[in-house]
């Protein structure tokens, strides 16, 4: 079996304490949807990392199959064109709860991710260079379902 050099894996970081709050946030925010009348499906990444390689460059997040089966079908019957980013930096890490929104539907795809920025410093010059933001939602087959922005700049660390 052949994959990346270890150095030319992507480093991953044990998600710390602000994992909980962006798990909670994206609780409140589908209830919000849902009062609004909105179907709004939760997902639960295993797994979320920043990679840059020949296939892909942007955030990958890796989801239980019963999961990924129902965004696919959301996918399939829907057409995602707005988004929402809520960010929170905590303990080197950056949170991201991102909403994707299907306005005609009303449907959302709540997904919760994390990553180190210090560590993916060049994939972040890379993204900001491309101006294109990917967003990955993938089961262990490697099926996946992508979304893609053009404003990078919800997505990445605020500058000081």
């Amino acid at each position: 079996m052949t994959g990346p050099s270890p150095s030319d894996a992507p480093t991953n970081v044990q998600a710390q304490e602000g994992w909980d709050a962006v798990v909670e946030d994206m609780e409140a925010t589908a209830t919000t949807y849902r009062e609004q009348g909105w179907r709004a499906l939760e997902l639960h990444p295993g797994d979320s990392v920043l990679v840059d390689s020949d296939r892909r460059r942007g955030l990958d997040v890796l989801l239980p199959g019963p999961e990924f089966e129902e965004l696919e079908a959301a996918v399939e019957s829907g057409l995602f064109t707005d988004v929402e980013v809520f960010r929170a930096e905590s303990g080197g890490l950056l949170y991201l709860l991102v909403v994707e929104r299907d306005p005609q539907k009303e449907t959302v795809v709540l997904v919760p991710a994390y990553y180190d920025p210090i560590s993916s410093s060049e994939t972040l010059e890379s993204i900001e260079e491309d101006g294109t933001f990917k967003l990955f939602c993938r089961r262990l087959n490697d099926d996946t379902v992508e979304f893609a922005h053009d404003d990078p700049s919800p997505f990445l660390p605020e500058t000081a």
